[in-house]
């Protein structure tokens, strides 16, 4: 049994192959300014709808995000502090190279030979 202090850890499945994937609008998503859920206005388990781009908390049955995906039909999210795509309301994790541009637009990352002149 897991102590107080220990998180449960979730089993989900993953798919390299989502049906949802060409929804995905990079012109809406824009991850300059404070990563707040547009709801809740909370920073805890935030997720981005790549989408529309609205960032909503959780992804449980419960959640703005999930709530959000069965109101709108939107089904691709990223979570802001892992980095991982799910597909919501389905549940599943999306492993898929076509995404991994979205996660260094998230946050950049720069060669040593990049930033030195």
């Amino acid at each position: 049994m897991a102590g107080a202090g220990q998180k449960r850890k979730r089993l989900v499945e993953v798919l390299r192959d989502c049906p949802y994937l060409d929804t995905v609008n990079r012109q809406v998503l824009d991850f300059d300014f404070r990563k707040l859920c547009s709801v809740s206005l909370s920073d805890l388990n935030v997720y981005a709808c790549l989408v529309c781009g609205k960032f909503f908390q959780g992804r449980g049955q419960r959640s703005q995000a999930y709530t959000h995906s069965l109101e709108a039909e939107h089904h691709v999210f990223i979570n802001l502090e892992t980095e991982k795509f799910y597909c919501i309301p389905e549940g599943y994790e999306i492993q898929d190279p076509s995404l991994y541009d979205i996660r260094n637009v998230l946050n950049p990352r720069f060669s040593r030979e990049e930033t030195t002149d």
